[in-house]
């Protein structure tokens, strides 16, 4: 069976069980549902794209090239949002890959299936939560999580950890990707951004809980985007 068949015959969605979660799949019966998500999942995108001034693309960009993405290789994105790095992977190596996303809002993975069906590519998005991922172990080659870890618990961000490292191939690369508290930026002043922190926690904490968790040749560092730091790690 080929990893893309793995991945699409694998996952459930846990409110559309039995089928497959394609991004041109459901994009109809999302529509049909009706959009009762929150505003601020609603317009999502706008505020993105306003609140980082027009650096989203140099965000998902610095995560792909930490996680050395090629042609040929199963990514998967951690808290999704509405699909934007997912995408500019699969235009990146024109589809020569496997693409997922999750999220745990179904509001943004509605938005996602719905420019998955506009661009006519085929990837795949799903609504679940980091330490639950509905794949099978050693899936994935590379997993990327953006602006997400610092909203978890730590007993989830533990959690998380452990299920990514279990989905990785051996030599697979986890690139996380968040905001620096010490930079005191825009963003790390929004509501729900708020940590109180004034160090960097991807090199504080977040590259201490990758060796935690039993990823090797763990470094931390400054992004593209200069209110933003990585940390990343390898599968042994």
């Amino acid at each position: 069976m080929s990893l893309a068949s793995r991945i699409h015959g694998h996952f459930h969605p846990p409110d559309d069980a039995g089928a497959h979660d394609h991004g041109h799949a459901h994009a109809a019966v999302d529509d049909q549902r009706g959009d009762a998500s929150p505003f601020w999942v609603r317009h999502y995108d706008r505020v993105a794209r306003i609140v980082a001034f027009g650096r989203l693309d140099r965000l998902h960009e610095g995560a792909l090239a930490l996680g050395e993405f090629k042609p040929g290789l199963a990514l998967l994105d951690v808290g999704c949002g509405t699909g934007d790095l997912i995408l500019r992977a699969e235009s990146q190596v024109d589809g020569r890959g496997t693409f997922v996303g999750l999220d745990v809002e179904r509001g943004m993975i509605d938005q996602a299936k719905r420019k998955a069906l506009d661009h006519q590519v085929d990837v795949t998005f799903g609504e679940a939560s980091i330490d639950a991922i509905p794949y099978p172990d050693e899936t994935f080659d590379i997993v990327t999580s953006s602006l997400m870890f610092h909203h978890l618990a730590p007993e989830q961000q533990r959690d998380g950890l452990a299920e990514i490292h279990r989905v990785l191939t051996p030599g697979g690369r986890l690139v996380v990707v968040d905001i620096n508290t010490a930079k005191r930026s825009v963003i790390s002043r929004l509501p729900g951004h708020r940590t109180g922190d004034t160090t960097d926690p991807l090199r504080a904490k977040v590259a201490g809980q990758l060796r935690d968790a039993g990823f090797e040749t763990v470094s931390a560092g400054s992004h593209l985007v200069e209110s933003l730091s990585y940390a990343m790690g390898t599968k042994p």
